[in-house]
């Protein structure tokens, strides 16, 4: 009779696990598809051939100009190459200079695909959506839409700062109510870099935030400094972060804590990126003060595929388990998707 319980109990779980990632896998690659994938239009058929296409960068392909063909600009980013046709427009024409210019920064930078938890050193122009599911004791479940992710947009040659919207936090079988979290903002100012034939490193400054902006809110903003650094060689890198969240204030509740992450992955045909992460936490202060969680985070992403011109999908997903005997939560499920322009 013990064991028709236990059994019955692990196919419930199953079936409830299978449904959450179900819902995530809807929320987190429908709901910014309409953002990310834009359809050829017959009028740019050229101009993706002739740029946005692996075929023309390889240089085995070239149209022949009509009558009226606009001068183009070609930008070179590692195995991917951006043109724009030139016309007397200012507002295009800065737009211009800046993809290029977004384009030069990251040629000159490793190529790595960004892990799930630990931040990457890299300057971006993404537009990221993450979705998280944990299970609540006892029977319930939390979702959160955003993951704190958003725009990161590079500003100047060693720039980039991250904007995002406030993550949605759901709950299913919990008296917690629903609501917005805290809005997620960022600067990276990168001190050092080189690309995949380089060296293929970087060193970067980073400075984030988060601002009360809901029911689901901290009660004060926090402030997060750290760095980030990394290395590869080969098909293999491994990248890391460290630093300390420091609340504005109410320290006494919400604590101060040291942050470390790192990330280790593995490129295979060229598109498929393994990896594992160790996400720490030591808490400094607060009503935790004395403990450390760890969580071990394997998952796998896949991409960058060109979707449109000079825009590219990925997408990853994983799961945080936790490694210690504290911990303040356990078996996250992390889908993300990226549109990297």
């Amino acid at each position: 009779m013990h064991s028709v319980r236990l059994r019955a109990g692990v196919e419930a779980t199953i079936k409830r696990h299978l449904k959450a990632l179900a819902m995530m896998l809807l929320a987190a690659w429908i709901y910014p598809a309409s953002w990310c994938a834009q359809p050829v239009r017959a009028d740019d058929k050229k101009f993706a051939q002739g740029s946005g296409s692996p075929t023309a960068t390889q240089g085995s392909s070239q149209d022949p100009p009509g009558p009226q063909s606009t001068t183009t600009v070609s930008v070179s980013h590692a195995a991917d190459a951006v043109s724009v046709p030139e016309d007397g427009n200012a507002a295009s024409g800065l737009f211009r200079r800046w993809l290029r210019m977004g384009e030069r920064i990251q040629a000159q930078e490793p190529d790595w695909l960004s892990p799930l938890v630990t931040t990457s050193g890299r300057l971006k122009n993404e537009f990221r959506y993450d979705v998280f599911h944990q299970p609540l004791s006892p029977g319930g479940s939390q979702y959160n839409f955003g993951g704190g992710k958003g725009l990161e947009f590079i500003v100047a040659p060693h720039v980039q700062l991250l904007l995002g919207p406030p993550p949605y936090v759901a709950h299913m079988g919990s008296a917690t109510p629903d609501g917005y979290a805290d809005i997620p903002l960022m600067i990276k100012v990168q001190l050092m870099a080189a690309g995949p034939n380089e060296g293929n490193y970087l060193l970067t400054v980073l400075l984030s935030a988060t601002v009360p902006a809901g029911s689901n809110s901290m009660r004060n903003s926090v402030l997060s400094p750290a760095i980030a650094f990394g290395k590869g060689w080969g098909n293999f890198d491994m990248q890391s972060t460290f630093g300390e969240n420091l609340p504005a204030g109410d320290t006494a509740a919400l604590g101060r804590q040291l942050v470390e992450n790192t990330a280790f992955q593995y490129r295979v045909f060229g598109k498929l990126w393994p990896q594992v992460e160790v996400n720490s936490e030591f808490f400094m202060t607060g009503k935790a003060a004395g403990e450390t969680q760890v969580f071990l985070t394997p998952g796998l992403g896949v991409g960058r595929v060109r979707v449109w011109r000079a825009l590219k999908f990925s997408t990853a997903a994983g799961m945080q388990i936790a490694a210690t005997r504290f911990h303040t939560y356990n078996h996250r499920a992390i889908v993300s998707v990226r549109c990297s322009f």
